[in-house]
């Protein structure tokens, strides 16, 4: 076929086409496609149907033709009307490319979670935290005012003084490093029995004035420490002069440390007393003839000492002395009794154990040898007196949740003499000293002791001496305190069949009108039961006094 007639037909064609498009039937095929579009288009909410007329009304305008959105080709006035372009319900949807990722690495989380850090007591934060718990704890505050009233700022919160524990009780001295503690006490009252005769020597009664001083020091170091208390005082009694006597007790106590498990201990004791006219120990041998003075003794002691700590075991070592004094006698009928020769030197050592098993428990062991040596080898008597002994005890240093604390020890201790005709002077020896404090306001003290003395008396190698004092003291009121004593001593003269039984019972009233000046009235009765004749002995004092301290 020829070009020409290809381009004949080409054009025929495309008359023909255009006459088809020109025709009805295009028009049938829209208004097909409408009808179809109506089918498909969902129906509308009631409240978007429209009036009881019928109709296209009620249905969604933007689903009609007019308001869809023009489509280029065949499928336009179809495909959007039908909705072929939303998703279908309840199609999932795909999932985001890369997928999500959890953080790595993730959080450790123990199953069972560790309790939240606690600051110590010390720390900066225990400390901000306790000053804002004491910031909450002073009151509401109160709300800020109305802008338009004018009014004062609110006055903090004062916080409460502090309520001192001891408000009556002295302050003491402080010079440099040491604090030194005062005190002067005078006193008047009366005596039934001045020099503690039997009822056979008829006792003749007396008023009586007293005076007495001390002083307590403590040392006030970081390192090393010293500790001592002293005290004195004279009794004058105006109607038996004979029985006017001192007395005096003190002790010092000092402790170098040398390094922080080596100390140097070093101790002075001092006591001064008088001998009773009526001791078996002066008898003259006379119903009718008596000491009528009060000798005086004296005694005087040092210890000194290293104390090693090993851990909890602490060991000491310690040489001891003392020396005693006493003075003669005078009897009734003129002559002397010749005292001065008993005077004796003791020279001992001491070796001390213990262990701190718990702070409030400390165990310990101790062992004591001493040597006494006279100024004269016999004694009026003719008994030679030097002897040798020694004392092994065992006990514990206790503290029980601040209520009871103290020492408590038991032991054995025995006594050798230079002359044949004296026995062994031994026996168990227990000590205690105890404190109970059951309330701030009331004190119990429990002291115990035995001691082996010496004595002039004929036969009789020494006196076991064991004595127990027990003290209440409690405060009525924060100045006013009452206190109460009883004791109970033997006295058992090895060797001979005397015996001896006391006890005293007293009451003391303090009233505390400042921390310096308080007001005293005491009360003791005395009485001692002897297997000597003449002996044993009843007395009753009273006394008020004036007590000045610093």
């Amino acid at each position: 076929m020829s070009s020409g007639k290809l381009r004949v037909a080409l054009a025929a064609l495309g008359v023909v086409l255009t006459a088809q498009a020109a025709t009805p039937a295009g028009a049938q095929s829209r208004s097909f496609g409408l009808q179809q579009q109506k089918a498909l288009r969902p129906l509308a909410s009631p409240s978007k149907r429209g009036s009881a007329d019928g109709g296209d009304a009620g249905l969604d305008p933007v689903a009609s033709p007019e308001n869809a959105t023009q489509m280029r080709g065949p499928l336009a006035d179809t495909g959007a009307a039908a909705g072929l372009d939303s998703p279908r319900p309840g199609a999932r949807k795909p999932k985001p490319f890369p997928p999500e990722r959890e953080p790595y690495p993730k959080p450790l989380s123990p199953r069972t979670p560790l309790p939240p850090l606690e600051p110590y007591a010390s720390s900066y934060v225990a400390k901000k935290a306790a000053r804002t718990r004491s910031a909450t704890t002073r009151g509401p505050t109160p709300p800020p005012p109305s802008v338009t009233v004018a009014t004062a700022p609110a006055i903090p919160h004062k916080p409460k003084p502090k309520v001192e524990a001891n408000p009556y009780d002295p302050l003491g001295v402080t010079l440099g490093s040491m604090i030194f503690s005062p005190y002067v006490q005078a006193s008047g009252g009366f005596d039934d029995n001045p020099n503690r005769l039997a009822p056979a020597f008829s006792p003749r009664p007396s008023s009586l004035v007293r005076g007495e001083g001390g002083v307590k020091v403590k040392s006030d170091w970081a390192r090393h420490s010293l500790e001592g208390e002293l005290r004195g005082g004279y009794s004058e009694y105006f109607d038996n002069r004979n029985a006017s006597r001192p007395d005096a007790t003190g002790q010092m106590a000092a402790r170098y440390d040398v390094t922080r498990d080596a100390s140097l201990d070093l101790l002075g004791k001092m006591s001064l007393d008088t001998m009773r006219p009526g001791a078996p120990a002066l008898y003259s041998g006379l119903s009718s003839v008596y000491v009528t003075n009060r000798p005086i003794n004296l005694g005087v002691g040092a210890q000194g000492g290293v104390t090693q700590k090993f851990g909890r075991l602490a060991l000491s070592v310690r040489g001891t002395y003392d020396r005693v004094w006493y003075q003669n006698g005078v009897y009734s009928d003129g002559t002397t009794l010749n005292l001065t020769s008993t005077s004796y030197n003791d020279f001992g050592a001491l070796l001390r154990a213990s262990y701190e098993a718990t702070p409030d428990l400390k165990p310990f062991v101790e062992g004591t040898v001493d040597s006494r040596v006279h100024d004269q080898p016999t004694d009026f008597n003719g008994f030679y007196r030097d002897s040798k002994g020694y004392v092994v005890r065992g006990g514990a240093q206790i503290n029980v949740s601040e209520l009871v604390k103290g020492e408590v020890s038991g032991g054995y201790g025995q006594r050798d003499y230079q002359d044949p005709r004296l026995p062994p002077l031994r026996g168990p020896v227990i000590d205690a000293a105890l404190i109970y404090t059951p309330s701030p306001l009331t004190t119990v003290t429990l002291r115990g002791s035995t001691a082996m003395n010496e004595t002039t008396l004929a036969y009789a190698s020494g006196a076991l001496t064991r004595s127990i004092t027990a003290t209440l003291s409690h405060d009525l009121m924060r100045n006013l305190n009452v206190t109460l004593t009883g004791s109970y001593f033997t006295n058992d003269y090895q060797g001979t069949y005397v015996r001896e039984r006391g006890a005293n019972v007293g009451v003391r009233l303090e009233y505390k009108v400042t921390r310096s000046v308080s007001l005293r009235a005491s009360y003791m009765h005395e009485l001692l039961d002897s297997s000597y004749a003449n002996a044993d002995y009843t007395a009753n004092v009273y006394l008020v006094g004036l007590r000045f301290q610093l």
